[in-house]
């Protein structure tokens, strides 16, 4: 495919366009302003990636930038840096983010989003373009040098250009990370297997879809419009499963409580929750499903003890297809093809295109249950699933912990982890099989030779084969595979999961290994000022995106916030009735506190300045170069270090 990266910077009386090929180091920058006018430069270069077929690859490229090169492709004599900023501010005011304006058939030039493609355009996941620079370990993280908005001086607009370039040049960067995920797009879409804008479609988007083909889009849409099962609410006793069963009676007050509980699907109210003491363990029970763990500690397989893990395999579409869960308006049509995919997903090999597809599709119906978009949509369905699932879980922890000498460490809603004698291992096996005989649900096991638990959340563990399994504060992207699904997360100070997962497994003393740790990017880390905020190290405002370290020649960091009202104003007290606040307002004027309306303790909005790496000094380096091995403050990072530590 031959990709064409590129990305836009709109100003009042400057627009600029930058772009290049894939792998070439030739850049193309065309400039309208008061000392350029590329327009026609431009609007040939756009002719030529026209008819070479090139892909145009952006960041939000389908959300924001191609709208305003459509403008200016089916407007061309009109089209200023005027209009083209008119254009952005009505983008940026009027739509949500990651909206799609233009229908693939409507544009003239092909695009692929990498934003989309990430699913990055889902609120959970937003991740801006500076964040994956720290992710991908950039050479220089760069943030918008100029305030939107500003008339711009020649020199400012040479400044831009180069920002310019440095987005077109990582977002690039960033295309290699997904290559292998548009191949299987291009795939799919070259074998008939899905048809539309398949290249720009996130994982989700494709397991969606290739269930929506296979059920029947007709029986999926009418007019148009998604078929949905609406329910005011859901009753737990409806959903329960008549084989859920305990023998013991604090087990059974587990499904008593279940039995009680009705959610309603426009409720804002927090969902119920309920914790009990079992088996050794406290269980926390809700809506999302079930964890209980054990805290801060170790366990280790021996001669006379081993540590198993059992996880339902394909737990959500397995349980589905067990006992026939389907949202009511598809009925039988969605559980036959829920069922055959799994039959499909065995005919092909792992890492295949069309096994990570099936497995999609799986898992998509599941999460769009919840999606009042989606034509999944019954918010009964995934509660049958989740409820379900984490009271079959108990009824195996139940049965298990009857096993002389088993202890629980660990359960969630699909699985168990527990330390039990070997000589009752066979007990385990044959309690195992009795389960998935009543459940009609597979187990996968797996044995670790040791396993430090922080809490359900973060652990480590070793398996017998010498992989290594980690969680939470534990675990790190191993190579590149390991990112996907994960970009937007925050890899900052690397070297503290890589030096604690050696200094446990290998017992090796922390201070010495990471002494020679040799990687600059693992002692990075990022901080994102949230809106109407300001970054300083010492007495320098920082970009909105900062990289840095801990140092022991660096400088306190801090984030100055604006108030949410006028500096001098009283506080408001929370939860005022819709305009009662203003009415009152109007009766007593400015600079007045009333009791009605205002806090009891008088405060009154001010700037509020807050430490950042509290005790320590740090130093940006946005770019690289500027880490210093020398200046390392290695306390603080074992410091960290010593918060994962578990004997």
């Amino acid at each position: 495919m031959n990709f064409y990266t590129w990305d836009l910077e709109t100003y009042p009386n400057c627009f600029l366009f930058s772009g290049k090929f894939d792998g070439r180091p030739e850049v193309q920058v065309f400039e309208l302003s008061f000392r350029k006018n590329q327009r026609s430069e431009l609007l040939s270069w756009l002719s030529y990636l026209q008819n070479s077929a090139a892909l145009m690859v952006g960041y939000n490229n389908l959300g924001f930038d191609y709208p305003i090169i459509h403008e200016l492709l089916n407007s061309p004599y009109t089209f200023t840096c005027e209009t083209a900023f008119l254009l952005c501010n009505q983008i940026i005011n009027s739509q949500r983010y990651g909206f799609t304006q233009l229908r693939m058939q409507d544009r003239i030039i092909p695009q692929l989003d990498l934003m989309k493609l990430n699913h990055f355009d889902n609120p959970n996941k937003r991740t801006p373009l500076k964040s994956l620079q720290f992710a991908m370990r950039s050479a220089s993280v760069e943030d918008l040098p100029i305030k939107p908005g500003t008339y711009l001086t020649s020199e400012q607009i040479d400044q831009l250009i180069s920002y310019n370039i440095h987005d077109v040049t990582e977002t690039e960067a960033f295309l290699q990370k997904c290559k292998h995920l548009i191949a299987m797009r291009k795939e799919l879409l070259d074998n008939g297997v899905l048809t539309g804008d398949v290249l720009n479609f996130s994982d989700v988007k494709i397991g969606t879809e290739y269930l929506i083909k296979k059920i029947g889009r007709a029986k999926c849409f009418q007019q148009n419009k998604p078929r949905q099962t609406f329910r005011p609410s859901i009753e737990f006793k409806d959903v329960i499963l008549p084989k859920v069963f305990y023998r013991t009676e604090e087990f059974q007050e587990v499904l008593d409580w279940f039995n009680k509980q009705i959610v309603y699907t426009k409720s804002e109210a927090d969902p119920p929750r309920f914790q009990k003491h079992l088996a050794g363990i406290d269980f926390h029970f809700g809506v999302g499903g079930v964890h209980a763990s054990v805290e801060g500690k170790s366990f280790e397989s021996n001669a006379t003890h081993v540590i198993k893990d059992v996880d339902v395999t394909g737990m959500y579409p397995s349980i589905a297809v067990a006992n026939g869960f389907a949202p009511e308006h598809l009925g039988k049509e969605f559980s036959d093809a829920y069922a055959q995919l799994q039959v499909d997903r065995a005919q092909y090999k792992k890492g295949t295109s069309m096994n990570k597809t099936l497995k999609l599709a799986n898992n998509g119906a599941f999460g769009n249950g919840d999606n009042p978009y989606s034509c999944f949509y019954d918010p009964r369905f995934p509660k049958q699933i989740v409820i379900n699932g984490q009271l079959q879980i108990l009824q195996l922890a139940e049965t298990l912990s009857v096993i002389p000498g088993l202890h629980l460490i660990q359960a969630n809603t699909d699985g168990i982890t527990c330390y039990l004698p070997r000589n009752m291992v066979h007990l385990f096996n044959l309690w195992k099989s009795d389960w998935e005989s009543q459940t009609n649900l597979k187990l996968e096991e797996a044995d670790y030779k040791k396993m430090w638990i922080r809490d359900v959340n973060n652990y480590l563990c070793l398996l017998d084969d010498g992989r290594i399994k980690s969680k939470g504060a534990y675990w790190y992207p191993k190579d590149d595979s390991d990112y996907d699904g994960a970009w937007n997360k925050d890899f900052s100070g690397m070297v503290v999961q890589k030096v604690i997962e050696q200094s446990l497994i290998n017992d090796w003393n922390p201070e010495a290994l990471i002494r020679v740790m040799t990687d600059p990017f693992d002692f990075m880390m990022r901080y994102k000022t949230p809106s109407g905020a300001t970054v300083y190290i010492g007495d320098k405002e920082m970009l909105k995106t900062v990289r840095y370290y801990v140092s022991t020649k660096g400088e306190p960091m801090k984030k100055i916030s604006t108030p949410k009202a006028d500096i001098g104003q009283f506080k408001k007290k929370n939860s005022l009735p819709a305009g009662f606040y203003d009415k009152v307002m109007k009766e007593i004027g400015p600079d007045v506190w009333d009791h009605r309306i205002h806090t009891s303790n008088k405060k009154k909005y001010e700037m509020v300045e807050q430490s950042i790496e509290a005790g320590w000094l740090v130093k940006c380096c946005n770019r690289a170069e500027d880490f210093n091995w020398e200046d390392v403050d290695y306390k603080y990072y074992l410091e960290q270090i010593a918060k994962l530590e578990i004997k």
